[in-house]
This record gives C-alpha cells, structure tokens and sequence, in this order.
C-alpha cells in the first residue's frame, strides 16, 4: 500500500532543493555580472591614472599615481599589477618606485609569509606581475612552502619575471624539490626557450642526477643545437635516468651526425635507455641504424622491441632488406616483427618459395 503522505513529503523535499539549487544559480550569475562589471569598471579607472601620469601636468601626475597605488593595495590588486607589467620601462620603474616607497611592496613581501595559504599566493602573484629584483629571494623561499598550490604559484612568478636572476635560481633548484614543483619549474624552462639553454648545459656538468635529468628533458623540449655535445656527454652518465632522457632528446634534436654515438646505448644494461634509444635512431632517421635496429628487435624487453619496429617503419625502404634477412632468424617474435614492418612499408614480405 502506498504511503501518500511519505509521498508528498519526498516529493516536497525533492522541489525544495530543485528550488534552492535555481536560486543559488542565479545567485552566483547575479554575483558574477556584478564583479565582472566591478573589474570593469576598475580597469578602466585604473588606466586613466595611466593616462593621468603620462599628461605632463604635475597635478594631474600626481593624482593619476595616487590613483595606481591605491589600486594595487585594494581588491583587485592582481589585475592592477597585470595592467603594470606591459607599461613602457619608464613609465613601469615609475610605479614601482612608488608602490615602494608608499609602502605597498613591503605589504606583499609581507603577506607572502602569511599563516593564510591565499593571502600567501595572492602576494606571490602581485610580485610576479611587478617583477622586483629585490622579490626574488622572498619567490625563491616560497618554492619551499609547506602547500603545493603555494609552491606552484611561487614557480609561475618566478617564471613571469624574465628575469636573469630568477631564471639562474630557476635552473639551481631543478631536482631539489617534489614532482609537481620540479615539473612546474621544468615548464616555466621551457616556456623560457633557448636562452636558459647555458645555464641548463651548466646544470648537466654540476648538478645532482635529478638536476641533470631535468636539465637533459629541458634541452631536449628546447631543442637548442648548443645543447647537442653536452646531450651526447649524458649518454655516458653513471645514472640510468639521465641517460635515458638524454637519448630522447638527441632524438628530438634529430642530428644526423649524432646517431653514432647513440646506437652504442643500444646495448646499455637498463631497458629504457636501449627503448629511447631504439626510439631515438628512428627520429634522427640516419640510415647507418638499420642493422643494429634489427638486431634489436631481438631484445629480451618488449619495449626495446616495439620502439625498434616503430624505428624501422620510421626509416623506410632503406630497411627493407635488413628486415627480409629477420624473417628467416629463429626469434619468433623477430619475425613477426620483420613481417608487420614489412607491410607497413607497403612491401609484403615475401613468401617462403621466393625468399629462397
């Protein structure tokens, strides 16, 4: 039997929350079009206090800088300090010479060592948009921050700067600190480009293993032709990792003239550094690798095989005869290989009677 009044309590319940879950819908789209045009209207007075500093009048100068420093303290600092960051250098030096002697800096630097993870990140960011040289070290102690979010904030600072200085502290503390903060500072490397690449090729000769294991996968997303000699170097690291990275990345660099010195990594001891090399040799596309290519697809990891199969294909026609010579090897496996080769290269293998 049907309990109608359960019913219409349940039922009750169900409409009230559909009813308060469309309130609170169009509460937060009620209080996002209010900030949206808060930041709106903040920017666009914020840019006439630049326009105001630019005008030649010292009154008007003076009240345009008011203007700019009470923006960088109030809600919005972060977009104040984004709007900062393009100004022409002059102009910029202005301003910050300002928010320091107004006090405004010190608050940031301050915050940055806040009990509150947010206020910390806030003033991380603020000096990241400014980019002070005198914030660096404050940036640099917080890669050390108990909160990951905190360390990611303090990386993408020092990013932000362009700094020679922040780039330099960037580099040194590669592999000193977790995956996720170390991943972060590898990014930033990147995105840096070519001009880290001297003192990346530093790191590789003094570093620690993690330090050059981060510096060699740099390199080699970077793919700065400097770097090659130093990449060839870490094929002969005493630590598997780097050797293993540094065989990626002459692979990405795909310098023909390196790939004798990466089939040696072929017969390495560790089987990711013989799979990045197999992978390595295909991306260079030197034609002296085909033989010990093949001979590879008789490795014992399966890795090594697959990446020498996908090297071969990589290769082209030039591998066809090296792979006919595998399909009458007694390496189950080798065959096989040789034979799927054989027909992604659009050249069926041939049948026994012909081969002979």
């Amino acid at each position: 039997m049907i309990d109608f009044q359960a019913l219409l309590i349940t039922l009750g319940i169900l409409l009230g929350i559909v009813a308060l879950t469309t309130v609170a819908a169009i509460a937060n789209k009620v209080h996002s079009t209010r900030e949206d045009a808060s930041k709106r209207r903040f920017l666009d007075a914020l840019r006439q206090n630049f326009l105001r500093v630019k005008a030649g009048d010292p009154g008007l100068e003076r009240e345009g800088m008011d203007g700019i420093v009470r923006a960088a303290r109030g809600r919005w600092s972060e977009a104040a300090a984004e709007e900062i960051a393009p100004l022409e250098l002059g102009m910029r030096l202005d301003v910050i010479r300002a928010l320091e002697e107004r006090g405004v800096v010190a608050r940031y630097l301050r915050d940055a060592r806040s009990p509150w993870k947010w206020t910390r990140a806030r003033a991380l960011r603020v000096l990241g948009e400014l980019k002070i040289p005198t914030s660096v070290p404050t940036l640099l102690s917080a890669l050390g921050d108990r909160d990951p979010d905190v360390r990611n904030v303090a990386a993408r600072a020092l990013g932000r700067m362009k700094l020679q200085s922040a780039e330099e502290a960037l580099v040194a503390l590669l592999g000193k600190h977790d995956q996720a903060v170390s991943s972060r500072i590898a990014a930033i490397c990147i995105e840096m480009g070519p001009r880290t690449a001297p003192l990346l090729i530093r790191s590789l000769r003094d570093g620690n293993a993690r330090a050059r294991f981060w510096a060699v996968r740099i390199l080699g997303e970077v793919r700065d032709p400097r770097a090659t000699r130093s990449l060839c170097d870490a094929l002969l690291d005493k630590d598997a990792e780097v050797r293993s990275a540094a065989a990626w990345a002459l692979g990405s660099l795909s310098d023909r003239a390196t790939a004798p010195l990466v089939l040696p990594a072929l017969r390495d001891p560790v089987w990711y550094v013989r799979a990045h090399a197999a992978e390595a040799l295909g991306r260079i596309g030197d034609e002296t690798a085909i033989e010990p290519l093949a001979d590879a697809l008789q490795d014992r990891s399966w890795w090594v095989r697959k990446n020498a199969l996908d090297a071969l294909v990589r290769l082209g026609p030039a591998a066809r005869p090296a792979l006919v010579r595998m399909l009458s090897g007694d390496d189950r496996f080798a065959r096989d290989s040789a034979a799927e080769a054989l027909s992604a290269l659009g050249a069926p293998p041939p049948t026994e009677g012909s081969a002979a």
